[in-house]
């Protein structure tokens, strides 16, 4: 009896041993994969700190928004559209006018001043543009007053205006010099109109950079930096970038492609949706359509492919660079149409006032084909 009682103790001990050991085994597994997970954990974080973290490559295209004097007491803020074109590297400015139409986020119609105010204008801006704005800068009227590096600027006005500056209603026309300190009073002015107001922002914007290109190169570089230090959002040095390009003296300022009207008393800059497409949203990264056109030069006029796609350039298509056809011999223009493109075939046909629109069914189904023929010149286009 005593001899069973100790066999039966003997085994129930070597059981709980075997128990402690699988536990002992599964916690030294987990401990294992701890130690290793932390030591991989902590190389990353040796490397990151010797190489510095992997950065996103850098933006060739893009959009930013850059507003002046938001949130600065008494005086209504103004803002810019940058835009550069990955294909060239070319930077163009585009004025936003206060009076500026456009469609809120429940399209009711709203004025781009009120949204500026409000914090809204990057969102009502990009349904607009059909395009992302990738970053958005403010900058004091003091930072773009530093940019103008003279006592006063030169502005040349395309029309007379006439606007309320520190509670004086002034006339301006033609060449007119304008104190450097007064630069921010008349950006934030009121006018008599929508258009006087946008008449100056665009003259005075370009006044002001062409100012700063007149600089020498070292004197221009401390300007931008500067200016870019006394900016606020993310990435600053693509707001560098931006100065850079717009002071070379040859970049394109210009007033957000628009038409003013009066309607009911009340004046306001309608959006130019053709010229948006054609001169903003085509040349903004990552712009895809539904439908492509394809232009083919069938008669041999030297730049007849090239004149057709710049008319194009407004719908809302694809359009890669021109060619040429398979032969210099067609006399009549003609646009073939996939399945389901034969409604972008009728505009092309539309825009350019010449052609014969044909059933393209070896296209593909999106997919228009303009042929040049001798009917369509370069002079037919200006």
């Amino acid at each position: 009896m005593p001899d069973s009682e100790g066999y039966r103790i003997g085994r129930l001990r070597r059981r709980r041993e075997r128990k402690v050991q699988g536990w002992q085994i599964v916690f030294l597994g987990v401990l294992a994969a701890a130690v290793a997970f932390a030591a991989v954990a902590g190389a990353v974080r040796v490397a990151d700190w010797i190489l510095g973290p992997e950065k996103e490559p850098r933006k060739a295209g893009y959009l930013a928004l850059i507003t002046f004097g938001e949130g600065e007491k008494g005086r209504q803020p103004s803002a810019v559209l940058a835009l550069r074109d990955a294909s060239d590297g070319s930077v163009s400015l585009y004025t936003v006018p206060r009076s500026l139409l456009l469609e809120g986020p429940g399209g009711e119609y709203v004025l781009a001043g009120d949204m500026l105010a409000s914090g809204q204008l990057e969102q009502d801006l990009e349904r607009l543009l059909k395009a992302d704005i990738d970053f958005t800068y403010r900058m004091s009227y003091a930072d773009l007053q530093g940019l103008a590096a003279r006592d006063e600027s030169w502005v040349t006005l395309d029309r007379p205006v006439s606007l309320e500056v520190d509670g004086v209603k002034r006339g301006y026309e033609g060449r007119v010099a304008v104190p450097t300190e007064k630069i921010g009073a008349l950006l934030a002015a009121a006018g008599d109109t929508g258009a006087d107001e946008s008449a100056m922002q665009v003259a005075l914007t370009r006044a002001v950079l062409d100012s700063t290109a007149l600089q020498p190169a070292d004197e221009r570089e401390r300007l931008i930096a500067a200016a870019v230090a006394g900016a606020k959002g993310r990435e600053r040095s693509y707001l560098r970038e931006i100065l850079e390009g717009v002071t070379e003296g040859s970049a394109a300022i210009e007033r957000l492609p628009s038409g003013g009207r009066t309607a009911l008393g009340q004046f306001a800059f309608h959006p130019d949706p053709g010229q948006i497409m054609a001169e903003i949203t085509r040349r903004a990264p990552g712009f895809a359509a539904d439908a492509t056109v394809l232009v083919r030069n069938g008669s041999g006029e030297l730049g007849v492919g090239e004149a057709v796609a710049s008319r194009l350039a407004a719908l809302d298509v694809n359009l890669p660079p021109p060619a040429n056809a398979d032969s210099f011999t067609y006399a009549r223009t003609q646009i073939l149409a996939g399945k389901d493109a034969l409604p972008v075939a009728e505009d092309v046909r539309a825009i350019l006032g010449r052609g014969v629109v044909l059933d393209g069914s070896e296209l593909g189904p999106t997919t228009v084909m303009v042929i040049v023929g001798e009917d369509l010149t370069t002079k037919d286009l200006q």
